[in-house]
Protein backbone atom coordinates (compact mmCIF):
# COMPACT_ATOMS: atom_id res chain seq x y z
CA UNK A 1 0.00 0.00 0.00
CA UNK A 2 1.42 3.53 -0.90
CA UNK A 3 1.64 5.80 1.53
CA UNK A 4 -0.54 9.30 1.17
CA UNK A 5 0.28 12.75 2.12
CA UNK A 6 -0.50 14.18 5.55
CA UNK A 7 0.46 17.49 5.69
CA UNK A 8 -0.08 19.68 8.82
CA UNK A 9 -0.10 22.84 8.98
CA UNK A 10 1.19 24.42 12.31
CA UNK A 11 3.78 22.40 14.44
CA UNK A 12 2.74 24.36 17.98
CA UNK A 13 0.41 22.21 20.85
CA UNK A 14 -2.02 21.16 18.58
CA UNK A 15 -0.61 20.14 15.50
CA UNK A 16 2.31 18.23 16.81
CA UNK A 17 -0.14 16.14 19.88
CA UNK A 18 -2.27 15.55 16.74
CA UNK A 19 0.92 14.25 14.69
CA UNK A 20 1.82 12.38 18.09
CA UNK A 21 -1.52 10.68 17.84
CA UNK A 22 -1.38 9.41 14.50
CA UNK A 23 2.11 8.23 15.13
CA UNK A 24 0.66 5.90 17.99
CA UNK A 25 -1.97 4.57 15.79
CA UNK A 26 0.21 3.74 13.19
CA UNK A 27 0.09 5.91 11.46
CA UNK A 28 4.12 6.61 10.10
CA UNK A 29 2.89 3.51 7.62
CA UNK A 30 -0.16 4.58 6.31
CA UNK A 31 0.89 8.50 5.89
CA UNK A 32 4.42 10.52 4.72
CA UNK A 33 4.16 13.35 7.15
CA UNK A 34 4.77 17.10 6.64
CA UNK A 35 4.98 19.90 8.68
CA UNK A 36 4.78 24.00 8.11
CA UNK A 37 5.61 25.75 11.11
CA UNK A 38 6.21 29.49 11.28
CA UNK A 39 8.69 29.32 14.34
CA UNK A 40 11.97 28.39 13.97
CA UNK A 41 11.53 25.92 16.63
CA UNK A 42 10.29 22.16 17.48
CA UNK A 43 6.87 22.59 19.80
CA UNK A 44 7.24 23.86 22.96
CA UNK A 45 4.39 24.38 26.06
CA UNK A 46 3.25 27.89 25.31
CA UNK A 47 1.41 27.58 28.87
CA UNK A 48 5.08 28.08 30.22
CA UNK A 49 6.05 31.02 28.41
CA UNK A 50 4.96 33.24 31.81
CA UNK A 51 7.53 30.81 33.41
CA UNK A 52 10.19 31.66 30.52
CA UNK A 53 9.33 35.19 31.46
CA UNK A 54 10.07 35.49 34.90
CA UNK A 55 12.77 32.83 35.28
CA UNK A 56 11.06 29.71 37.14
CA UNK A 57 11.98 28.05 34.03
CA UNK A 58 14.80 27.78 31.57
CA UNK A 59 12.93 27.90 27.81
CA UNK A 60 15.10 24.78 26.69
CA UNK A 61 12.90 22.88 29.50
CA UNK A 62 9.31 23.69 27.97
CA UNK A 63 10.22 22.20 24.89
CA UNK A 64 7.73 19.04 23.58
CA UNK A 65 9.11 18.02 20.40
CA UNK A 66 12.40 19.05 19.57
CA UNK A 67 13.64 19.19 16.11
CA UNK A 68 15.02 15.52 16.19
CA UNK A 69 11.50 14.51 17.39
CA UNK A 70 10.61 15.17 13.84
CA UNK A 71 13.62 13.62 11.91
CA UNK A 72 13.72 10.62 14.19
CA UNK A 73 9.95 9.79 13.29
CA UNK A 74 10.12 10.75 9.54
CA UNK A 75 8.02 13.64 9.81
CA UNK A 76 9.01 16.24 7.07
CA UNK A 77 9.25 19.62 9.02
CA UNK A 78 9.47 23.06 6.97
CA UNK A 79 10.93 25.18 9.83
CA UNK A 80 10.28 28.65 9.89
CA UNK A 81 7.59 28.38 7.25
CA UNK A 82 4.16 29.37 6.95
CA UNK A 83 1.90 28.27 4.78
CA UNK A 84 0.73 31.01 2.55
CA UNK A 85 -2.06 29.12 0.68
CA UNK A 86 -4.58 26.32 0.45
CA UNK A 87 -5.21 25.41 -3.31
CA UNK A 88 -7.80 23.02 -2.39
CA UNK A 89 -8.41 22.08 -5.61
CA UNK A 90 -4.77 20.74 -6.74
CA UNK A 91 -4.80 19.44 -3.10
CA UNK A 92 -1.06 21.70 -2.24
CA UNK A 93 -0.13 23.74 0.43
CA UNK A 94 2.12 26.87 -0.94
CA UNK A 95 4.86 27.96 1.93
CA UNK A 96 6.24 31.76 1.87
CA UNK A 97 9.84 30.32 1.04
CA UNK A 98 7.97 29.07 -2.41
CA UNK A 99 7.88 24.87 -0.89
CA UNK A 100 5.19 23.60 -2.53
CA UNK A 101 3.92 20.22 -1.06
CA UNK A 102 0.96 18.17 -1.99
CA UNK A 103 -1.88 16.04 0.37
CA UNK A 104 -4.23 13.90 0.57
CA UNK A 105 -4.91 14.74 3.69
CA UNK A 106 -4.26 18.15 5.55
CA UNK A 107 -4.74 19.30 9.34
CA UNK A 108 -5.01 22.71 10.15
CA UNK A 109 -3.56 23.65 13.50
CA UNK A 110 -2.56 27.26 14.13
CA UNK A 111 -3.35 28.31 17.05
CA UNK A 112 -4.76 31.43 18.43
CA UNK A 113 -3.19 34.81 17.43
CA UNK A 114 -2.83 37.74 20.03
CA UNK A 115 -5.55 40.34 19.71
CA UNK A 116 -4.86 43.65 19.41
CA UNK A 117 -7.08 46.12 20.74
CA UNK A 118 -7.70 48.74 17.31
CA UNK A 119 -5.93 52.00 19.78
CA UNK A 120 -4.40 54.51 17.05
CA UNK A 121 -0.69 55.02 17.47
CA UNK A 122 0.61 51.35 17.81
CA UNK A 123 2.40 51.25 14.98
CA UNK A 124 5.20 52.94 12.64
CA UNK A 125 4.21 53.88 9.18
CA UNK A 126 5.10 50.22 7.35
CA UNK A 127 2.84 48.97 10.13
CA UNK A 128 5.10 47.37 12.47
CA UNK A 129 4.84 48.13 16.24
CA UNK A 130 6.36 50.76 17.69
CA UNK A 131 9.46 50.45 19.92
CA UNK A 132 8.33 48.98 23.53
CA UNK A 133 5.24 47.10 22.32
CA UNK A 134 4.95 43.74 22.37
CA UNK A 135 2.65 40.21 21.82
CA UNK A 136 3.14 37.66 24.61
CA UNK A 137 2.64 34.50 22.41
CA UNK A 138 5.96 33.48 20.98
CA UNK A 139 9.47 32.12 22.60
CA UNK A 140 10.68 35.27 20.73
CA UNK A 141 8.13 37.25 21.93
CA UNK A 142 9.38 36.51 25.89
CA UNK A 143 13.77 37.02 24.23
CA UNK A 144 12.06 40.24 22.88
CA UNK A 145 10.34 41.61 26.36
CA UNK A 146 12.94 40.42 28.66
CA UNK A 147 15.81 42.11 26.89
CA UNK A 148 13.78 45.41 26.35
CA UNK A 149 12.48 45.21 30.40
CA UNK A 150 16.06 45.21 31.36
CA UNK A 151 16.76 48.75 32.88
CA UNK A 152 13.12 50.17 32.27
CA UNK A 153 11.28 51.92 35.16
CA UNK A 154 7.40 51.10 33.95
CA UNK A 155 5.20 49.18 31.75
CA UNK A 156 1.52 48.50 30.97
CA UNK A 157 0.10 45.32 30.17
CA UNK A 158 -3.22 45.37 28.09
CA UNK A 159 -5.35 42.66 29.37
CA UNK A 160 -5.79 41.11 32.50
CA UNK A 161 -6.61 37.79 31.78
CA UNK A 162 -4.11 35.12 33.03
CA UNK A 163 -1.39 35.48 30.37
CA UNK A 164 -1.79 39.14 30.77
CA UNK A 165 -1.33 38.57 34.83
CA UNK A 166 1.78 36.21 34.34
CA UNK A 167 3.19 39.03 31.96
CA UNK A 168 2.70 41.37 34.81
CA UNK A 169 4.45 39.76 37.19
CA UNK A 170 7.21 38.44 35.20
CA UNK A 171 8.19 41.78 34.26
CA UNK A 172 7.93 42.93 37.70
CA UNK A 173 10.98 39.99 38.19
CA UNK A 174 13.23 42.32 36.13
CA UNK A 175 12.04 45.63 38.45
CA UNK A 176 9.73 47.32 36.35
CA UNK A 177 6.07 48.70 38.09
CA UNK A 178 3.11 47.22 36.13
CA UNK A 179 0.03 48.61 35.38
CA UNK A 180 -2.24 46.17 34.50
CA UNK A 181 -5.51 47.79 32.16
CA UNK A 182 -8.32 45.83 31.79
CA UNK A 183 -11.63 46.20 30.53
CA UNK A 184 -13.68 44.07 32.32
CA UNK A 185 -15.06 44.97 36.13
CA UNK A 186 -12.91 42.43 37.32
CA UNK A 187 -9.68 40.31 36.37
CA UNK A 188 -9.31 37.21 34.85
Amino acid sequence: MQKKNLVVIGNGMAGARAVEEILARNGAEQFEITMFGDEPYGNYNRILLSNVLNGSQHESEIYLNPLDWYRDNGITLHIGVQADSILRKSKCVLGCDGTIEAYDKLIVATGSRSYIPPIAGLTLENRQYKPGLFVFRTLDDCREIAEYAQGRGRAAVIGGGLLGLEAARGLQNFGVAVDVIHRGPHLM
